[in-house]
């Protein structure tokens, strides 16, 4: 293996800093506010940092890299026009995000009971908890498998005579990770572990990234992208193969619009603000910084694309999708030397952490709340409602490990996670309307959030069905994802208007103002 004996040390160390941090926190667990949304007492500065480190999971990682060696720079370009949109209306105005603070929900599927109705809030907490789940169940294979090709582990060792594939073993331990971090304390201990991990992820990552601009050339970085991609590695819309492209930007606007009123960690995390002026601040300040996070994470795999070419070498034993994945973690292996590999590795497993934690915890959350609790007589008790979520997280992580036994690259995997996001985003078109419109019925909201659940579900299968036959899948996740979002917002307008339901409406923007004169 390409690791040194002090590279191991580093690891231990940081690893063992954390989880004296976590003991710490969790002896001040008091309640199940405390440990699902840290007793609403999380303030800016806190939750900005826990926020930036949220989005720094080790997938995310992975996926940027694929990007940055598949397209280059041209994503920063999408990523201007994307922060010209979201850090005015979100950062600034705190559109939605403000509301959904103020309406003292903890869960998406409790706000949609408010608005609208039980039965739609079971709809909506089995669908959003099953596009949650079956987005993490890559999380820990490709995250493994990068680990493995960056320490240069052998893809398999022999136990008690059994071959046994390394990532397997990574894997392994990374979901013991999450199972440790997150029975301790839960999200409080979440929101101040993931404040120190994002600086330890930060430091590593620029600090990589500097090191091989310094050894490849400014130069021959950017040239190389230039000979490679053309046009198309620094503008989204040539038009070319492989571009973005306007369907692909308008599926990403959309989406992310949409996933700001729905995708569950994200609105924990909101709820966990102590008030909603807070949560505006705190997604201001998280975006401007994770811009140019994206940057530098982008720029690890143009390096490795510089140095390893656009082409498969044909001696590989990979197929062009893990090749893709791949060929950063390899070119990082050769490059990063002695004690910083150390720190990266670091980085990268609590990368893992913070994400995987915080995602596992609020789906888990999800799924006891919304999809355990209606059912249930007599509701638990603090002890019992904490260890239900316990066991569901440990449940979970089995099937993580299951499904990674059996995963096959289907797609790039920006495109596999927002697919996912997209079953999502049906609950996010009914909390918009919901929050805005008085005509916003429950009828209509239903029609949104069954089209978001069954097109990309299907579409996610087919990818797979394909993907096992070696066919060629006729048509890509953008175009599935924005006309998805096309006829759910169509339904959600046309049936709303048609019923003539009673509305559960109420003015959020008055509880907003008196919750931030408050204190």
């Amino acid at each position: 293996m390409r690791i040194a004996g002090i590279d191991w040390i580093v690891l231990v160390l940081f690893f063992l800093l954390f989880l004296a941090m976590a003991l710490y926190i969790n002896g001040r667990v008091r309640s199940v506010a405390d440990y699902l949304v840290s007793g609403r007492k999380v303030r800016m500065w806190l939750g900005m940092g826990a926020g930036i480190a949220g989005e720094i999971g080790l997938i995310t990682i992975v996926g940027t890299c694929e990007q940055g060696y598949m397209r280059g720079y041209a994503f920063i370009f999408l990523g201007t026009l994307y922060m010209v949109v979201m850090v005015p209306l979100f950062g600034v105005f705190g559109f939605g995000i403000e509301r959904f603070r103020a309406s003292k929900a903890i869960s998406v599927p409790q706000y949609i009971e408010m608005r609208y109705s039980r039965g739609l809030r079971i709809l909506t907490g089995f669908s959003n908890s099953l596009a949650g789940v079956v987005q993490m169940f890559v999380f820990p294979i490709v995250g493994a498998r990068f680990i493995r090709v960056l320490i240069g582990a052998p893809e398999s060792v022999t136990w008690a005579g059994c071959s046994i594939e390394s990532a397997w073993i990574i894997m392994t331990i990374l979901l013991l990770c999450v199972v440790i971090f997150t029975f301790l304390g839960g999200y409080i201990t979440l929101i101040v572990t993931n404040f120190f991990q994002m600086i330890l992820i930060v430091v590593a990552i620029y600090g990589v990234f500097f090191l091989l601009i310094e050894k490849i050339g400014l130069q021959q970085f950017w040239s190389s992208l230039e000979e490679s991609k053309g046009l198309s590695g620094f503008y989204p819309f040539t038009g070319e193969a492989g571009s973005y492209g306007t369907v692909w930007f308008s599926w990403l606007m959309l989406m992310s619009i949409l996933l700001q009123f729905s995708y569950g960690p994200y609105l924990q995390k909101y709820a966990s603000m102590d008030k909603p002026k807070t949560v505006s601040r705190s997604y201001l300040l998280g975006q401007i910084f994770g811009n140019g996070r994206t940057f530098v994470i982008l720029g690890l795999g143009v390096a490795a694309l510089a140095a390893m070419g656009p082409d498969m070498p044909v001696d590989t034993a990979m197929t062009e999708a893990q090749w893709q994945k791949m060929v950063t973690p390899y070119y990082l292996s050769q490059m990063v030397p002695v004690g910083l590999m150390g720190l990266l590795l670091a980085a990268l497993l609590f990368a893992d952490i913070s994400t995987t934690d915080q995602y596992i915890l609020s789906w888990a959350t999800s799924i006891v709340n919304d999809c355990i609790c209606p059912f249930k007589k007599t509701a638990f008790s603090s002890k019992q409602h904490i260890r239900a979520v316990r066991v569901t997280i440990m449940g979970l992580c089995l099937l993580f490990f299951i499904y990674g036994l059996f995963y096959v690259p289907s797609t790039p995997l920006w495109e596999y996670l927002w697919l996912c996001a997209t079953i999502i985003c049906g609950t996010g078109i009914a909390i918009l309307f919901g929050m805005y419109w008085k005509r916003a019925s429950t009828v209509g909201a239903y029609a949104a959030i069954v089209t978001c659940l069954v097109l990309p579900l299907l579409d996610i299968v087919a990818r797979q069905v394909y993907a096992v036959h070696e066919w060629t899948y006729p048509w890509t996740p953008e175009t599935t994802g924005f006309f998805t979002f096309v006829l759910a917002i169509g339904l959600m307008l046309f049936l709303s208007l048609l019923s003539r339901q009673p509305s559960k409406y109420w003015d959020l923007g008055e509880e907003v103002k008196k919750m931030n004169r408050s204190g």
